[in-house]
C-alpha cells in the first residue's frame, strides 16, 4: 500500500526551457525539483522526522553532493 501512495505522489520533472545555458536556467531547475523536495520532506515527516530536520538533512546532503560533483573538496 505504501508503494502505491509514493507512486501516486510522484511528480513529473520538467525539462529546461531550451538547450544550453540561458539566464535563469538555475531558477528553472530549482522550480523543476521543488515539488519533489517537498514530497521528500513530507515523507520524512510521515516517518517521524520534523520538517526542519528533513530540510537540514537535505541541505547537508545537497552540499556534499555539490562538492563531489564540482570537485571543490578542499581536502582532495
Amino acid at each position: 500500500m505504501r508503494e502505491a501512495v509514493m507512486l501516486k505522489r510522484s511528480r513529473k520533472m520538467s525539462s529546461p526551457m531550451r538547450a544550453g545555458y540561458y539566464p535563469d536556467r538555475n531558477i528553472d531547475c530549482q522550480t523543476a525539483i521543488a515539488g519533489r523536495v517537498v514530497d521528500l520532506i513530507e515523507e520524512a515527516e510521515n516517518a517521524g522526522w520534523s520538517a526542519m530536520e528533513a530540510a537540514r538533512a537535505i541541505n547537508d546532503v545537497s552540499r556534499g553532493l555539490f562538492v563531489g560533483i564540482s570537485g571543490k573538496d578542499r581536502n582532495e
